[in-house]
């Protein structure tokens, strides 16, 4: 990247802070085909630069793999006799939906994986080499980050594995859409609408279902587009995922290293500070708050002695 384009991308974002979009509008002054290639060739040469991003200062101790995954699926076609209020049997079905397309990366790297079907194999609705590259991926990390990952992108993609005679893996799944409705209250929980609220990338505007239907009928440049749109919707869940990192609970990257220090269980950090106690009917703990992420946690020895506890009452009702 030439250095006059990477200062004015460097200025752009000291001024915008993540407010306004302006990716889009460097590209076509640069003549980069999209504003996600410019991000990219923006974050490479700061990355070559030795200058890392607040995310990627952490130190790392053999931390486990966590794929960030997102799929997009070709939609259902079936015989209908109207729009509203229909019951679908399985006689009226004509292609049951499949995988499209797929993307990941692992947190903290910055390699995109990903695939998309071929005109041929969108046509025909097979997504069976597909498939074997996402399971490929999958069989790799140790816990994977995605937005309702758990009601949509793994059912699929276990039915998958199923239909093309995969075996099953065992992941940890992060689920982003999970833990907004477990502890916020936005008027939406679409990855959208949080990410714009939080003024974080956002995913990439498409064509509507147009872009699906061009799809399915196996348009190239179609499935093109798609697959850059599933890889944006990679870096939208990754930005959100790190934002909302301190709420993660029953998971603990110390479980995957040997380190014996006191580590943060969300991003494996040993900048901690005490921070309070932490009640429960069994006893009393230190708090403690990482300096990096900023989630809270408690250390394991209970501080209260046995004739402490001893003496305690529980209710009874």
């Amino acid at each position: 990247m030439k250095e006059s384009i990477f200062s004015d991308c460097l200025e752009q974002k000291k001024l915008n802070r993540g407010r306004k979009p302006f990716w889009g509008k460097l590209a076509k002054k640069y003549g980069y085909k999209s504003g996600e290639n410019l991000r990219w060739a923006f974050k490479n040469a700061r990355k070559s630069m030795g200058i890392l991003g607040k995310n990627q200062n952490l130190k790392h101790h053999n931390s486990p793999k966590i794929g960030i995954v997102d799929i997009e699926t070709l939609p259902s076609i079936v015989y209908a006799w109207g729009l509203y209020d229909q019951n679908i049997s399985i006689d009226q079905v004509i292609s049951p939906t499949c995988v499209l397309s797929w993307a990941g990366k692992f947190l903290n790297e910055s390699k995109m994986f990903s695939d998309v079907l071929v005109p041929k194999e969108a046509k025909n609705r097979n997504a069976k080499r597909i498939t074997q590259s996402i399971w490929n991926f999958l069989n790799k990390c140790d816990a994977v980050v995605g937005h309702n990952f758990v009601r949509f992108d793994n059912k699929l993609i276990n039915s998958a594995f199923l239909l093309y005679d995969l075996p099953p893996l065992k992941f940890k799944i992060i689920d982003t859409l999970s833990i907004a409705r477990q502890n916020f209250k936005f008027v939406s929980n679409k990855l959208k609408y949080i990410n714009q609220k939080l003024g974080i990338r956002n995913k990439i505007e498409n064509d509507g279902f147009s872009l699906w239907r061009r799809c399915s009928d196996g348009d190239l440049n179609a499935l093109q587009t798609m697959l850059e749109y599933n890889e944006g919707d990679i870096f939208s869940t990754e930005e959100l995922f790190y934002r909302i990192r301190p709420y993660v609970r029953n998971f603990n990257v110390g479980l995957y290293n040997t380190i014996e220090d006191n580590q943060c269980p969300v991003c494996g950090s040993t900048n901690l500070k005490q921070e309070g106690f932490y009640y429960t009917s069994a006893g009393k703990w230190e708090s403690v708050r990482c300096q990096d992420c900023k989630c809270i946690s408690r250390r394991k020895n209970n501080l209260l002695n046995k004739d402490k506890r001893k003496s305690l009452l529980v209710n009874s009702k």
